[in-house]
């Protein structure tokens, strides 16, 4: 990597949540993306249908990779390793909730007539 590389702040490994964050500020951005995710797939806990199934295992997995993000950051000493598992944990996050509402609305969606 060049000089002009490392000054660059556009680059996305240069952004201050990868280089000089402590962590915590993912831990929360971490939480409050768990939660607003719970309250569909509570929702659709509550509701009869074949989609429950979906709903509790989209749940449990973004709750493991909230943990697996609090263990990070509580557990690796180094620091740029840390924040980037902490992005990877947020972003796998994302997609498996994403992934699973997806799939909890077709389930859904599969049973109007």
């Amino acid at each position: 990597m060049t000089e002009d590389q490392e000054a660059d702040p556009t680059l996305v490994r240069n952004q201050p949540a990868l280089r000089t964050s402590s962590g915590r500020i993912w831990l929360v951005a971490g939480g409050v993306f768990l939660v607003l995710c719970a309250i569909p797939l509570t929702l659709v806990l509550m509701s009869p249908g074949a989609a429950r199934p979906m709903a509790w295992i989209t749940l449990i997995a973004t709750m493991l990779l909230y943990a697996g993000m609090i263990a990070v950051r509580l557990g690796a000493a180094d620091h740029a390793r840390r924040l980037r598992w902490l992005a990877v944990l947020m972003l796998g996050m994302a997609v498996v909730a994403l992934a699973g509402l997806t799939v909890c609305t077709m389930i859904a969606w599969s049973r109007v007539p």
